[in-house]
């Protein structure tokens, strides 16, 4: 019964695909889609922004010489004021200071953290480039 039934629906499938046309694009097809392609990838889909302009760059850095430079040559012969009356040699003379100075490391640590450090210096604008590359397209 199953094989009767596939053999109607063979016949069919046959009829339905000879009566159909076959569909062709219009003429003007490939430069339509082309230039929808070239509207998406003129917009700006992904705009860098940074978080801090160059403005707000310069006026913070403007800030910070004039801070350093305020506190290099105006406060020299002034008097510290509370800062006198302040005691920092609690920052120098405890037991957490004491306990870490006894600390010592191998040279293979020593070695093994220079190096990694040496190695995310040069990984990490390698990857920024790679990656910056990889969002032009």
């Amino acid at each position: 019964m199953k094989e009767h039934t596939e053999q109607h629906l063979d016949k069919l499938a046959k009829k339905v695909i000879q009566l159909s046309s076959l569909e062709s694009p219009s003429l003007d097809f490939t430069a339509k889609i082309m230039d929808k392609i070239e509207v998406s990838t003129a917009s700006s889909i992904t705009v860098y922004k940074p978080l801090i302009s160059k403005r707000m760059w310069l006026l913070i850095s403007i800030l910070v010489i004039a801070s350093l430079s305020y506190g290099i040559f105006s406060s020299g012969l002034e008097n510290l004021g509370w800062f006198d009356k302040v005691d920092f040699s609690i920052i120098s003379n405890n037991k957490v200071t004491e306990a870490i100075s006894g600390i010592t490391f191998s040279k293979t640590l020593i070695y093994a953290i220079v190096s990694f450090g040496l190695m995310m210096c040069v990984q990490i604008p390698y990857l920024k480039n790679y990656f910056d590359k990889r969002l032009e397209y």
